[in-house]
């Protein structure tokens, strides 16, 4: 009796490889938003109150890394598909690992915005992105729920990394034997990953009829594909309010609850996002994928609402605990996208597409809700603002046109 091509994709061609790939990109996940995401704050943090940079020069880093990470995308894949994924994401641990440890001490603005830009590569070569290619080279039928459970090691992060991170500075101090430290650990665990765990996927792993490309930029048809255009803004939109709201959450939330329960709202965030990303991985491959990104900006959309209209602490975690809840899945659904709508070959063109322009977009949210908390002087401005991205964004997923690129075919059955 024939196993069920959705055990396949977890059986074969070996016992453990399809298991293998998800550990290999779960650890990814978790060092790259561990350390080139929720960490950015704690960089700032720490670095401004030693006195050697101004916050403001330290939140221009921050969007100046979003923004070269993005650019860096480009060069990443064109690596990726002339040396191998694998080197890629060795070179990408290294660089991720030496720049983050040497922001420790570097000497003036120049090195600063260099460590940063250094980051920016690690970051684009070990994250979302790579991330995504990796799956869609070993799975297609069950490629929803291995994305999530692979990008589960983006919601570890905020509470794995960050907090081992900042114990070890408030123990040790922000010197070069903590940065050291801290990049040794990340050294070591991802070369060892990209070393053994990461292994390109043979042609029977891949089922026939698999949407799944090579990770190389076709991206000729594409730069008039309507339909391309309208996911690129519908996900860029949305994780531009998505982003605005992570970055600045406690400084929203404590004039209207108070430190201790902003922080609890910020743990539950984490939580909620932990739990939204597993409940949705079971039935992701089986569900519309457009009805499910609507569904996702829109209950962020209500948690924002939540929020504007109460200053009592429970309704405020409570719409926190709704917005949490699909901050992961967003970022998995711009694959479902990328394999039922497009033609195989054009996969990782539009995954790549996807990406960088949403990261461009996003890079301003921070800075754009910190400009609209200190103008109005409350919460209120951001927050609608956040709220009405996520309404657009809704309003996106069903806007649907057609482009030159052909239709790969998927049943949700």
């Amino acid at each position: 009796m024939a196993v069920p091509m959705t055990l396949d994709e977890f059986r074969t061609p070996r016992p453990v490889a399809g298991w293998r790939v998800l550990l290999t990109t779960f650890c990814m996940a978790l060092a790259a938003w561990g350390l080139g995401f929720y960490s950015l704050s704690v960089y700032v943090q720490y670095l401004a109150a030693s006195g050697r940079f101004a916050a403001s020069l330290l939140s221009a880093a921050t969007t100046f890394h979003f923004l070269v990470g993005a650019a860096a995308l480009y060069a990443v894949e064109y690596a990726a598909a002339r040396v191998g994924r694998r080197a890629v994401v060795v070179a990408g641990v290294l660089v991720m690992a030496g720049c983050a440890s040497a922001l420790a001490y570097v000497p003036n603005a120049f090195w600063l915005f260099a460590a940063y830009a250094g980051m920016a590569f690690g970051w684009a070569a070990i994250s979302g992105t790579a991330i995504t290619q990796i799956i869609g080279r070993w799975f297609d039928a069950r490629r929803g729920l291995a994305l999530n459970l692979a990008l589960t090691g983006a919601s570890a992060a905020g509470f794995v990394v960050v907090p081992a991170l900042v114990a070890s500075i408030e123990r040790f101090g922000l010197g070069p034997g903590v940065a050291l430290t801290a990049g040794t650990v990340a050294l070591g665990l991802l070369v060892l990953i990209g070393l053994n765990l990461v292994e390109p996927a043979p042609r029977a792993a891949v089922p026939a009829g698999s949407t799944a490309g090579p990770a190389v930029l076709d991206a000729g048809p594409l730069r008039l594909d309507r339909r391309l255009v309208l996911l690129c803004a519908l996900f860029g939109i949305g994780w531009l309010a998505q982003v605005a709201f992570l970055a600045q959450q406690l400084p929203l939330l404590v004039p209207k609850i108070g430190a201790a329960a902003a922080t609890l709202a910020v743990a539950a965030t984490t939580a909620s996002s932990l739990l939204g990303r597993l409940a949705l991985a079971s039935f992701m491959d089986r569900i519309d994928h457009r009805h499910a990104t609507a569904a996702s900006f829109g209950l962020q959309a209500l948690g924002m609402a939540l929020m504007v209209a109460s200053d009592a602490a429970a309704w405020v975690i409570a719409g926190c605990c709704l917005v949490g809840a699909s901050v992961g899945n967003v970022i998995t659904l711009p694959a479902m996208f990328a394999q039922r709508e497009f033609a195989a070959q054009h996969y990782g063109a539009v995954i790549t597409r996807i990406w960088s322009i949403g990261q461009v977009m996003y890079a301003f949210g921070p800075i754009g809700a910190g400009l609209l908390l200190g103008w109005s002087g409350a919460s209120t401005l951001p927050l609608l603002a956040c709220m009405a991205c996520q309404l657009l964004a809704v309003v996106l997923c069903f806007v649907k046109t057609d482009g030159p690129v052909g239709r790969a075919t998927h049943n949700f059955t």
